[in-house]
C-alpha cells in the first residue's frame, strides 16, 4: 500500500522519515549518513497522535511519550513547559500553534542529541521562531537556543548564532551556527553549518518527508528500527571512533555555565558533531 504524504502544512501530527547527515571539511574531509524517523506532532495533539495506535502510548508501549523527556524531568504538560521556557528566553509563543520534531522512545531507549520546536503564529504555514534543545554526552547537559527566523528569496528559513555549547569533543567552541530549514511539506530539510570565521569546517542535517500516521506507517518505524535510541548511541560512537583513528583533534568540555544539567533519566544518550 502506498503511503500517504502530508501535504497540509497545517497538519497536527505526522511521522517524519529520511536520513541524517554528517560532513567534516576541515582538517579533513569525513562524512556519513544514516537512516532515521522522527514524529511531527503540535504539543496540544500528542494523546491524539498516541491513539492512532495500539503500540504507542504514555505507559510502557514499544514507542512512549513521556513529557519529562523532554526540557526537564518534570512530569508536567511539554505544551506547557514548551510555553515556560520560550517566555524565559524571550519568545512569546501564547498564541499560534507549536510543533515538535523529535524521536519519541522506542523499546525503552530514547536518544535526542537535538529536539526541535517550531512556533507557527496562528493561521500561517511558516514557523517564526524555534527553540533548539541540544544535548551532550557524556556529561548529560542539555542547552536551549531561542532563533527567530529570517528568510531569503526562495523561501529558506535562516538564523546565524555563535556556539555557547559543548557538543562533540572533536569541535572547537569558537564557532558560528548557520542553520537553514526549508519547510515545504511533504519535504522537510534541515541543515546547520559549522563555521570558523567564514570558512565552513562542518555540516549537517536532516532531509525527511512527512507520511500520514496511519497503522501501517506508525508500525513500520517499530518494526524496521527497532530500540532506535540504541542504534543511534553505537553509530555516534562508532563515528567518533573513527575521527579519533583519522587524527581528529579532541577538546576537552571548558566547564561554564551555559550547560543545564539533567539528573533525571532520558534514556540512552550520544554526542554529535
Amino acid at each position: 500500500m502506498m503511503e500517504a504524504s502530508v501535504n497540509d502544512p497545517l497538519t497536527p501530527y505526522a511521522i517524519a522519515r529520511g536520513r541524517v547527515w554528517h560532513q567534516r571539511l576541515q582538517p579533513f574531509t569525513y562524512s556519513f549518513d544514516y537512516p532515521l524517523w522522527m514524529v511531527w506532532c503540535d504539543l496540544e495533539k500528542i494523546d491524539a497522535m498516541l491513539g492512532r495506535h495500539w503500540a504507542w502510548g504514555r505507559r510502557w508501549r514499544p514507542v512512549t511519550f513521556r513529557d519529562q523527556d523532554y526540557l526537564d524531568t518534570r512530569a508536567v504538560p511539554l505544551a506547557e513547559k514548551v510555553r515556560e521556557k520560550a517566555l524565559s528566553l524571550g519568545l512569546n509563543w501564547s498564541h499560534g500553534r507549536t510543533v515538535m520534531l523529535a524521536q519519541w522512545r522506542t523499546f525503552g531507549t530514547l536518544f535526542n542529541p537535538l529536539v526541535l520546536y517550531l512556533h507557527f503564529p496562528q493561521g500561517k504555514s511558516q514557523p517564526d521562531s524555534m527553540i533548539a534543545e541540544v544535548q551532550n554526552t557524556p556529561w548529560r547537559e542539555r542547552h536551549f537556543y531561542p532563533l527567530t527566523f529570517s528568510r531569503n528569496e526562495n523561501g529558506v528559513l535562516l538564523v546565524n548564532h555563535p556556539k555557547a555549547f559543548h557538543v562533540s569533543p572533536f569541535l572547537p567552541m569558537l564557532l558560528q551556527y548557520h542553520w537553514h530549514l526549508h519547510v515545504a511539506l511533504p519535504d522537510l530539510r534541515i541543515g546547520l553549518e559549522d563555521r570558523d570565521k567564514q570558512v565552513c569546517v562542518f555540516k549537517a542535517g536532516m532531509k525527511l518527508q512527512l507520511v500520514a500516521p496511519d497503522s501501517a506507517a506508525m508500525g513500520k518505524g517499530i518494526f524496521r528500527f527497532g530500540a532506535q535510541g540504541l542504534a543511534t548511541l553505537k553509530n555516534i560512537y562508532w563515528q567518533a571512533f573513527k575521527l579519533w583513528r583519522k587524527g581528529a583533534v579532541f577538546h576537552g568540555h571548558p566547564a561554564g555555565e551555559n550547560a543545564q544539567r539533567d539528573d533525571g533519566d532520558s534514556g540512552d544518550d550520544g554526542n554529535r558533531e
